[in-house]
């Protein structure tokens, strides 16, 4: 006989092994033929799965979409804390927004245009998602929490306000970089926007940062 919890650990195994399977599919199909055939149709046929197998893990393409965005991020964002420790607060800010646009780098112009292709897209409602669905917003709230705590940040500074700020700049900046097909210089302009906002409601407006420099390249790349 199987207890309660046993199915439950189970049910969560099989659940995951099809959430692995419509991944990858996915990611095979982005790969070979461009995310304007990232269907849920064609990602279930890829899979060898039904449509309702989808549909009972995710509400939609969207959301696929934002998970493969977490799990793909995972090895970027160890490297981001495996640097985290030397340096403050405000640089850990800036270094997970520089792991962030190599990340984006790395899974294309084509990928990346695809968030944009709707305007329900759950990734970008980090207001919303529960912070075990975050990657970014999560570690950047802590960072400006400890920051207003320890003195490098203004104890008045609304943290969520800060937040959308912050987001706006790199969404807006990603935006930019897939309507202009990557010939914006995202490294520096990215991070750039981010370090001018940080200092605006810094208590220190002139500190020094260890964490070394970005060299722009000029704002448009040829």
């Amino acid at each position: 006989m199987i207890r309660r919890n046993q199915y439950v650990s189970v049910h969560e195994t099989r659940a995951q092994i099809t959430r692995e399977k419509l991944l990858k599919a996915a990611i095979k199909l982005v790969n070979r033929d461009g995310m304007k055939q990232l269907t849920v149709r064609n990602i279930c046929d890829e899979a060898g799965l039904s449509t309702g197998s989808f549909y009972n893990l995710f509400s939609g393409k969207e959301d696929l979409i934002s998970y493969y965005l977490k799990y793909a991020f995972k090895p970027y964002l160890e490297k981001a804390r495996a640097e985290a420790d030397q340096y403050n607060c405000v640089e850990r800010c800036l270094l997970i927004y520089r792991y962030y646009v190599m990340y984006c780098k790395d899974m294309g112009l084509e990928f990346v245009s695809g968030l944009y292709a709707s305007n329900h897209n759950p990734f970008f409602d980090f207001m919303h998602r529960d912070q075990s669905d975050d990657f970014i917003i999560a570690l950047v709230r802590s960072n400006l929490e400890e920051g207003k705590q320890t003195g490098y940040i203004l104890p008045d500074v609304d943290t969520d306000e800060a937040l959308l700020r912050i987001a706006a700049a790199s969404t807006g900046l990603l935006f930019y970089w897939c309507v202009f097909d990557g010939k914006i210089d995202l490294d520096y302009e990215l991070d750039c926007a981010i370090e001018t906002y940080l200092r605006s409601i810094m208590v220190d407006r002139d500190l020094v940062l260890s964490l070394p420099p970005i060299e722009s390249e000029g704002a448009f790349l040829s």
